[in-house]
């Protein structure tokens, strides 16, 4: 399942998997892209998912209103009682989260999902 999101450079494809849904994000999470991104993730949470995937390594660039939907994202998914993983995305979009403390906070697979 393909989503488009508002952006040319953005997309979203949906894998759904019994109790879990992955979201493989690629091109630019940015202040064009990042609502539709915090939509797609509530509706992830109230279809019923327990588990949620962020796949982060198609992305290519991330600003901080990218940032901040991972973020909200955390929350809305911690509200639904919904577990949250992100993959750690490529070098260039991964110094994001480094240089603003984020790659402690937000929950990072450590193993192969």
């Amino acid at each position: 399942m393909a989503t488009e999101a508002g952006s040319s450079t953005f997309d979203v494809k949906a894998v759904v998997h019994p109790n879990r849904r992955t979201l493989v994000l690629t091109g630019e999470l940015d202040i064009d892209t990042a609502v539709d991104l915090q939509g797609l993730v509530a509706q992830a949470c109230a279809d019923g998912a327990r588990k949620l995937v962020l796949d982060l390594t198609g992305l290519t660039f991330m600003d901080s209103t990218g940032l901040s939907a991972l973020l909200s994202s955390q929350s809305v998914c911690k509200d639904h009682g919904v577990e949250l993983i992100l993959t750690p995305p490529p070098r260039s979009v991964q110094r994001v989260f480094e240089i603003t403390g984020m790659i402690d906070v937000l929950p990072f697979a450590r193993v192969a999902i």
